[in-house]
C-alpha cells in the first residue's frame, strides 16, 4: 500500500489566525478542505499527518482514523497539505521517482527514502525547517496557498476542481415552481426541496455547488463561482456570489470573494468580501468590512508579526474562530483578528488584534477565561456540540501564551 505523509511545512504561521486552531490541510478551498482532496485524489493510499506539536491531539480527534506525527516513517510520497493540487500534477507526483516538487521555490512533494524522511524528522521534520537532500527537482503548476488571501483568490480554481465530484441538476427540475436556473448544466444541487421559490442561482461565471440538507429561502441570488455545504441556512434575501460556506452555517446578507470555514453566522444584513473567517464565528446586524481602500492603492496585512505588502487591491477580514463582532461593527481592508476575540465598538477597530483581545469601546482588554469558555460553550451547544478536551487545552495555551 502506498504512504503518503501529508505535512504542514516551517511557514505555516504565515496562515495565522486561521490555523492558530487547526491544521493548515484542513483549511477550505471549494468544496473541500485540501486534506479531503488529496484523500479523493489517492483512495487507497494509507496516509499519515505531520503537524505543529501543539496541534497533535486537536488533529488526531479531526482525523482519528490516521496517524499523526508518527516517530518513524516508511519511503513515501510526502504532500505539502496546504496547496491546490491539479489532477495532473497528482499523476505526475504519484510516480514513484526520487523527485522534489516546486512551486514559486516553495517545496510542494517528494518521494522519499525511508532514511532521508526519518533524517528530516529527527532534525524536526517540515514543521521547523527545509529538508536538505535535494535530488532532482521538478516544477510544477499547483499552487501553494501562502497567506489566506491566496485561498481567497483561488475559490474559482478550487470549485472548477472539484466539480467532478458532484452530479450536474437535471432539466426535470426546470419546472419547480418559482426557482430559476441560468446556465444549468453548471449547477449541482442535493436537495432541490429545500430550495423556496423566488430563488434565483446563476452559473454563468462559474459552477454553483450546494451540498446536501443546505435550505435558502426566497428572493436569494446565488452567483458562481459558489460552493455551499451541508446543513447550511441561507436567509431570504441574500446575495452570494464567488464563494464558499462550510457546512452549518446561517447566511445572510452580501457576500462576495469570501471563504466561511463552518459552523459561523452571518445572519443580518451587511457586506462581507474578499475574506477568510474560521468556525464558530458570529457577525452582529449591519456588521461590514471595507475590501478596497478609498485611493485604490494595494493593501498590506499584518501577519505573524510582519507586515506583508500584498500588492492586492482587494483584500477584506481575516477573523478566527470563536470571535464576535457587535451590531454594527465596522472593519477596515486587511484587518487580522485572532481567535478568541470580541469586538464591540464605535469606528474601526485596529487592523491588528491578537486572539483573546476584547475591543471594548477603543480599549484592549485581555478575555477572560472562564467567560470565554463559557461563551464557546454555549456556542457549540447550541448546534448540539461541545468543546472536547484537546480543544479546550489547545484553546488555553493560545490564550495564556
Amino acid at each position: 500500500m502506498r504512504k503518503i505523509y501529508v505535512y504542514e511545512d516551517h511557514e505555516v504561521l504565515n496562515l495565522e489566525p486561521i490555523i492558530l486552531t487547526r491544521p493548515a490541510f484542513d483549511l477550505r478551498c471549494g468544496a473541500f478542505t485540501f486534506l479531503e482532496r488529496i484523500q479523493k485524489s489517492f483512495p487507497d493510499a494509507e496516509i499519515e499527518l505531520i503537524v505543529r506539536d501543539e496541534l497533535k491531539m486537536v488533529t488526531q480527534e479531526l482525523y482519528p482514523e490516521l496517524t499523526v506525527n508518527p516517530t518513524l516513517v516508511e519511503e513515501g510520497l510526502w504532500i505539502l497539505g496546504n496547496v491546490l493540487w491539479q489532477k495532473e500534477d497528482f499523476e505526475k507526483i504519484s510516480k514513484k521517482d526520487y523527485q522534489f516538487y516546486y512551486n514559486d521555490g516553495v517545496l510542494t512533494a517528494a518521494y522519499l527514502r525511508k532514511d532521508i524522511g526519518n533524517n528530516w524528522l529527527k532534525m524536526g521534520g517540515p514543521v521547523k525547517d527545509k529538508i536538505l537532500a535535494c535530488p532532482t527537482i521538478s516544477e510544477i503548476k499547483s499552487k501553494v496557498i501562502k497567506y489566506l488571501w491566496d485561498a481567497v483568490n483561488l475559490i474559482s480554481d478550487a470549485i472548477q476542481v472539484d466539480k467532478e465530484y458532484f452530479q450536474s441538476t437535471n432539466s426535470k427540475n426546470k419546472s419547480l415552481d418559482g426557482i430559476h436556473l441560468i446556465n444549468e448544466n453548471n449547477i449541482y444541487i442535493k436537495s432541490f426541496d429545500l430550495i423556496n421559490p423566488g430563488v434565483v442561482i446563476d452559473a454563468s461565471n462559474g459552477p454553483v455547488i450546494i451540498a446536501d440538507n443546505v435550505k435558502i429561502q426566497s428572493f436569494s441570488l446565488l452567483q458562481g463561482p459558489l460552493f455551499i455545504g451541508e446543513d447550511t441556512v441561507v436567509q431570504h434575501h441574500s446575495f452570494i456570489r464567488g464563494s464558499v460556506i462550510g457546512p452549518v452555517c446561517k447566511i445572510g446578507g452580501e457576500i462576495s470573494s469570501s471563504i466561511i470555514q463552518g459552523w459561523s453566522n452571518k445572519v443580518h444584513y451587511g457586506f462581507l468580501g474578499n475574506s477568510y473567517i474560521g468556525q464558530w464565528v458570529n457577525f452582529g446586524a449591519g456588521t461590514t468590512n471595507s475590501n478596497l481602500k478609498n485611493n485604490y492603492a494595494t493593501i498590506n496585512v499584518t501577519v505573524n508579526g510582519n507586515v506583508v505588502k500584498t500588492d492586492e487591491l482587494f483584500i477584506g477580514l481575516f477573523a478566527g474562530d470563536y470571535t464576535t463582532f457587535a451590531i454594527g461593527t465596522t472593519l477596515n481592508t486587511g484587518t487580522n483578528i485572532g481567535p478568541g476575540c470580541n469586538i464591540v465598538t464605535i469606528g474601526f477597530p485596529p487592523k491588528r488584534l491578537k486572539p483573546f483581545t476584547w475591543f471594548l469601546n477603543g480599549k484592549r482588554i485581555n478575555a477572560n477565561e472562564a467567560k470565554f469558555f463559557n461563551s464557546a460553550e454555549t456556542m457549540q451547544n447550541r448546534r448540539g456540540k461541545s468543546l472536547s478536551e484537546a480543544e479546550k487545552d489547545l484553546l488555553t495555551r493560545i490564550l495564556i501564551k
